[in-house]
Order: C-alpha cells, then structure tokens, then sequence
C-alpha cells in the first residue's frame, strides 16, 4: 500500500478536487495498481452530501449556507468538512475481505493511530437506525456498529462504495468544531450533539504533521503493512482533474 504524497496534489484542496482524486485511485485500483491510503483536508470549508442523500428540495437553503459543497461518490449522509481531518483508502477486496470486513479493519487502524495521540477511542456498540440518520441529515446525527467514538460521542464518521471488486472507504475524524451546518439538513441545529472532537478529548489540536504520523504508524501497526510514499501517476492526475469538473456540475450536485 502506498501514502498518496505529491506536489501536484496539495494537501488541502476543493471539495470537487478531493471527491475527484478519490474517484481517480478508486479507478486506478480496479484497473490493478496497488491500494492507496491518503490523508487530506478541505479548503475552503466544505459540506459534502452523500452518494444518495436527498437535497433537490433544500437546493436553496444549502446554497445560502456560504460554504463549498460536492457529492461524495459514497454513500451515508452530510459532513461539514472544515476542522477534521480525512483519510481515504482505496483497495481491492482480496486485500481485507468484504466489505465490511474492510470496514472494521480499517477503523481498527484509525483506533490503533488515536491511540497513539492519546486519545481513548473505542468502537461504537450503538446502532442507530437509518430512520435517524435520514432525520437528523448528518453523518455525525447516530453511529453504526464498529464506528469510532470516545466516551459514547461520534469522533470519525465515515462511508464506503464497493464497485468491480475494489473499496473506497474515507471519512472524516474531528478536530474541533461541530456539525452544525449539516445538522441543518434535517432542519434542526442539533442532531450531531452526540459527536466529539480532538479537541474536546484532548485540549488541543494536534499538528498535522503529528496527526498524520500518528495514523500512518497506526495502519502500518494493525495491519501488518509497510507505507511508501508515492506520487500519483500521471494518468491518475488527469483522470482526477478531469473527474473536478463532474462533481463541481450541478446535474451531479443535486441528482437527488
């Protein structure tokens, strides 16, 4: 597996940008090169929708929000990008199994990098219903088995799509702040109260430097692995700025 590092891909970009090179290692994995793990965050601050999540009819009320907005290529429901931190990983199914499978693996590394910051993370027991979900708008409005959280509050939020044999998995773990702009999605101002940050936990916020450290050692760890470095390709680089220009259309911002 390698660590996306290049650049030409800077380390904060556009929600479209992000969602594009997503999408661009997402294709290049089923097409046979090796899985990706990537760290990023979001400039401006952007709220990003789920693959399916209904929004046409709150076209208006979003777009008065201020912020950036993209549809993820995932499924689950809205997250505020701005103070957290994203990781994606992108891998062939015979690399941890099914999906799910993947799913825990994967957030067991993210347990295995908290943990290295101090932080007393542990997976979620709760199942919320998707009936909340739907409700409160927002990622952060419940948890599903296995997620991760701290003292029973949400910290990582994360969703996956599953396509030719190859998982994109990413998400979105907290820094500070809240979800407050997602939250209104289901038309209230609190239905992500159950959900933490870094800096709640903590005190503080760690530099991005020492978080990324922190959760590359924490993959390698748990999954037995060894991190390179890597540039994307340059057919991956085109591909990923070809794909910014889809998901900046509004025919795949507001599909549904």
């Amino acid at each position: 597996m390698h660590t996306a590092a290049d650049s030409v891909v800077p380390e904060a970009g556009s929600g479209a940008f992000n969602m594009a090179v997503d999408h661009a290692l997402f294709e290049s994995v089923q097409n046979g090169a090796v899985p990706a793990l990537r760290f990023y965050r979001w400039q401006p601050a952007c709220l990003s929708l789920g693959r399916n999540q209904p929004a046409r009819s709150q076209q208006n009320e979003i777009e008065s929000l201020n912020v950036d907005l993209v549809r993820r290529p995932t499924g689950g429901m809205a997250v505020l990008h701005d103070c957290e931190l994203t990781y994606s990983v992108v891998l062939p199914v015979t690399t941890l199994g099914s999906p799910r499978n993947a799913y825990v693996s994967i957030n067991g590394a993210l347990l295995s990098g908290l943990a290295k910051l101090g932080v007393p993370a542990q997976p979620a027991e709760a199942d919320t219903t998707r009936v909340t979900f739907r409700n409160g708008g927002s990622c952060f409005a419940g948890t599903a088995p296995g997620e991760v959280g701290v003292a029973g509050r949400k910290l990582v939020g994360s969703a996956q799509r599953y396509e030719h044999r190859t998982i994109l998995q990413h998400g979105s773990i907290l820094l500070d702040g809240d979800q407050s702009v997602a939250d209104l999605l289901g038309g209230t101002r609190d239905s992500a109260r159950g959900a933490t940050a870094l800096r709640r936990v903590l005190g503080r916020v760690p530099e991005w430097a020492e978080l990324v450290d922190a959760f590359r050692s924490g993959f390698e760890e748990h999954l037995g692995i060894a991190l390179a470095p890597a540039s994307l390709a340059f057919n991956e680089l085109a591909r990923a700025r070809e794909l910014t220009h889809h998901y900046a259309t509004n025919e795949w911002t507001w599909r549904v």
